[in-house]
């Protein structure tokens, strides 16, 4: 049983192998999601491989971005360096806002985080921004992206 089981992972091995050099292989950076599609969907599950920050405002020590992959065309908000004190601070959040017809997502940080991102807009023609909050506990700071 040892033996099969030994030549059955050589086998795989080499399959992927062969495969990887041909250009067979799956690429995990292939968008599964276009657009409309992408639409309430989990960008690092989806788009992240070619995410780009467009868009970015200082709250604070916290940076709220507006983030967009051009292979699935969508757009989310992400707020990082976001720490809190739940004792005297209220949560961070980050949201993102499709200009065309006012569809949001929004993501608050974890008592335990730092950061959040949001689900994705379509941004196929159309613009969207992000927008945000983070409390210092002396300031609130509260701001928005420009559109992209």
């Amino acid at each position: 049983m040892r033996a099969r089981t030994l030549i059955t992972r050589s086998a795989v091995t080499v399959l992927f192998a062969a495969a990887a050099t041909i250009g067979m292989a799956p690429t995990a950076s292939a968008a599964t999601c276009s657009g409309s599609s992408c639409d309430g969907k989990n960008p690092s599950t989806y788009c992240q491989d070619d995410a780009e920050t467009v868009k970015s405002v200082t709250l604070g020590q916290a940076t709220l971005q507006l983030r967009y992959s051009a292979s699935c065309r969508a757009a989310w908000g992400r707020i990082t360096n976001a720490s809190y004190d739940t004792r005297s601070q209220f949560t961070p959040s980050a949201g993102v806002h499709r200009n065309s017809d006012g569809r949001e997502y929004t993501c608050a940080v974890a008592t335990t985080g730092t950061s959040c991102f949001t689900l994705m807009v379509n941004d196929a023609n159309v613009t969207s921004y992000a927008f945000g909050e983070w409390d210092s506990g002396a300031q609130v700071y509260s701001d928005r992206t420009g559109s992209y």
